[in-house]
């Protein structure tokens, strides 16, 4: 008798895991110039657009899956409800006579506030008057500037790390900054120029790759991927072998064996040895972004043209094309 309750819970169990699995859904959304489009990742089409003001950039999720907070003309936060399918909020980081612009941006684990590396301008007397780069903490409800912290050079992103207590800045180095306390401190700078690293982290897809940051990187010699535990703090370099291929962005497989990057061809790395695998040409053109399947069966590249390409994470062979209403910067997957 005790047998066969233990089989029927063992079974209970497994059929609850496989129905758990089968009822993750996959949402891509495609960041285009004033609309934002979502594409269901059971069938592949457009199901709902999201009109949104201005050429939108950076993205972050709120830690609960509600919101996904769109920067837009360097300036703009807008805040998509994902449920509703539409614009919530636009906050507006310049005024007070002055220009601000974004470049880099993550929303804090309390999904409350959220930081962006900022550049200021104004002009006085007839003179234009621009201020050293900062880093900011803002309020996602008020768009209110909490505090800041003079950067040591302009930044191309950010990200959270370490539960918030951190904010990893990206630009000619890699700068800590310890956000735990009233003051915003700088405490460790991770060189990256005198190594002739050259990067264009403009694409986190951190939350897809879970919960670690990653981008490519070209020295003289060679192509890499930087990657950065969210969790830790830790920074990985993986140099690549063999003759240095191009791509703007890169993500993980969901088993973190391979790594596909994107510009005018797909590239599929072999994290194991460290080889390029396989290289497919992208017949729609230059793309920006790249993302992956939570199951990893698929590959979507979109951005830099008007359309998506849905591949075969196996075979690399095209299984669908997209025909977007603008041009695109990046395409984001968030499970359900």
């Amino acid at each position: 008798m005790r047998r066969t309750s233990l089989i029927g819970v063992v079974t209970a169990l497994a059929v609850g895991l496989v129905s758990f699995q089968a009822s993750a859904k996959d949402l891509f959304y495609y960041i285009g110039n004033g609309v934002i489009q979502v594409i269901d990742g059971d069938t592949d089409d457009i199901v709902a657009d999201i009109p949104a003001e201005g050429w939108l950039r950076e993205s972050a999720l709120s830690p609960d899956k509600r919101y996904l907070y769109v920067t837009a003309r360097r300036h703009l936060i807008h805040k998509v409800d994902l449920k509703a399918n539409k614009v919530v909020q636009t906050l507006d980081v310049s005024g007070g006579g002055w220009d601000r612009f974004i470049y880099g941006f993550d929303v804090a684990p309390d999904g409350k506030t959220a930081y962006a590396s900022i550049r200021a301008r104004t002009t006085e007397g007839g003179e234009v008057v621009v201020k050293p780069p900062r880093l900011s903490q803002l309020d996602l409800a008020t768009g209110k500037v909490l505090r800041t912290l003079e950067l040591p050079w302009d930044a191309a992103t950010l990200t959270t790390v370490r539960d918030g207590r951190m904010v990893y800045v990206i630009g000619k180095d890699l700068y800590k900054i310890d956000v735990s306390d009233d003051q915003m401190r700088l405490v460790e700078t991770y060189p990256m120029y005198e190594k002739q690293m050259n990067f264009l982290p403009f694409w986190n897809y951190a939350w897809e790759n879970g919960g670690v940051f990653m981008a490519n990187y070209y020295t003289p010699e060679l192509m890499g991927l930087l990657a950065i535990d969210k969790k830790t703090g830790e920074i990985r370099d993986t140099p690549l072998n063999g003759i240095p291929v191009f791509a703007y962005s890169v993500i993980y497989s969901p088993d973190k064996k391979k790594a596909y990057g994107v510009m005018d061809e797909l590239n599929v790395i072999d994290l194991e040895t460290k080889t390029y695998e396989s290289i497919t040409v992208n017949h729609q053109g230059t793309c920006y972004g790249i993302n992956v399947s939570s199951d990893g069966s698929k590959v979507y590249v979109g951005g830099g043209g008007s359309t998506v390409t849905v591949f075969d994470a196996r075979t690399l062979r095209p299984l669908k094309v997209l025909q977007m209403a603008t041009d695109g910067m990046d395409l984001r997957r968030v499970t359900f």
